[in-house]
């Protein structure tokens, strides 16, 4: 394995439209409301989020997913708790 090979050894590009499972628990950063509702841009990506507090825009949540549609991008999940705040 040459020096060059070793460095770059792992390294992998991360796309704009992830893909997520139902069940899986993420973390996110809430960036809006679309027609009421509390949301997350991932990427390309649009996650809805249930059961989300009032106060839910601009901090850090847990989320679990609930439906994912990969060819979509977006999908539904339900709050589990806030992790942070924004940086700004």
């Amino acid at each position: 394995m040459s020096r060059f090979d070793k460095f770059f050894a792992g390294l992998s590009f991360r796309g704009s439209t992830p893909d997520y499972d139902p069940g899986d628990v993420i973390e996110v950063m809430v960036t809006g409301e679309e027609g009421g509702e509390v949301v997350a841009r991932i990427g390309d990506s649009t996650l809805r989020i249930e059961d989300a507090p009032a106060d839910a825009v601009n901090t850090r949540v847990l989320v679990a997913i609930d439906t994912w549609d990969e060819a979509g991008h977006r999908g539904t999940g339900t709050y589990r708790e806030t992790v942070g705040k924004s940086a700004f």
